[in-house]
């Protein structure tokens, strides 16, 4: 197997054995600084794996400690789960575990789908910040807020990725529905436009031990605010006028159908110096 090292701090202690005319002296360990690896993934070039996690100190994945950092600890617990799956063969079934919950909550049989979600889990969407934490609001928010969706709401599969520990599924989607109903998730407290939007969306899970342990969800809100008519480009507060700003730099259901067709006759339109 692998050998993964996770390093936390400012620095690291070095052991080194001088060596003189071929005879080894006294080992001594030599304190060396440790600077950030490279990239967002923070990867140092050295011969075995090893990560560095900026602004953590010793400590950091131990929940109980005042040191314990939730996102480095989710990121370290991610890589070393990689190195044990591929060490042990383990092959992971949490796409059919993730399609199933989907499936159950859009038919809006939210006890059903509780029963793949972890006791403390959490979901939210992030333009509205929307969701529940734990099974008793998940329960509530699913059964209530979540349902009925719109009659016309489809959601297709753009891609699908899966991480290397087999605990993470990214999907990115292509969203479309009449807004003929309240969909609270996403548009609470506004009455139906009959508007049609489209928006692409991008959903990532987490699972633990077969269970869905998070999901966070994304989309442009301005987007979806600009197809149901709430809010206009032509908006511009009166301070940004006086700056000569005409236009909000918003778009409509075309950022959506970009996404899904990889390219649009609009790109770049809103940077005034591109020709």
């Amino acid at each position: 197997m692998k050998v993964l090292v996770h390093l936390a701090g400012n620095e690291v202690g070095v052991q080194h054995k001088p060596e003189v005319l071929g005879i080894q002296a006294k080992s001594k360990t030599v304190k060396k600084r440790i600077d950030p690896g490279a990239g967002y993934g923070e990867l140092l070039n050295i011969s075995f794996p090893a990560y560095t996690y900026h602004g953590v100190q010793t400590g950091f994945a131990e929940r109980d400690l005042d040191e314990f950092d939730p996102v480095a600890e989710s990121l370290a617990f991610t890589r070393s789960l990689t190195i044990v799956r591929r060490g042990f063969r383990i092959d992971s079934e949490i796409e059919r575990v993730r399609d199933d919950i989907v499936d159950l909550t859009a038919a809006g049989n939210a006890e059903k789908a509780l029963k793949s979600i972890r006791p403390f889990a959490h979901v939210i969407n992030g333009p509205t910040i929307t969701g529940g934490v734990g099974i008793k609001t998940l329960g509530q928010f699913y059964a209530s807020f979540f349902q009925t969706l719109p009659p016309f709401f489809r959601a297709r599969l753009l891609s699908r990725t899966i991480g290397n520990d087999g605990s993470r599924i990214v999907d990115k989607l292509f969203v479309t529905f009449t807004h003929t109903q309240e969909v609270a998730w996403m548009l609470p407290a506004i009455p139906a436009t009959n508007k049609k939007v489209e928006i692409a969306m991008v959903s990532i899970v987490r699972m633990v031990g077969q269970r869905l342990e998070s999901e966070h969800v994304y989309w442009d809100q301005a987007s979806v605010l600009v197809q149901v008519g709430l809010l206009s480009a032509k908006m511009v507060p009166e301070s940004f006028k006086k700056k000569r700003v005409e236009e909000l730099p918003v778009m409509g259901a075309e950022a959506a159908r970009a996404m899904k067709r990889g390219s649009s006759t609009h790109m770049n339109e809103l940077i005034p110096e591109w020709e």
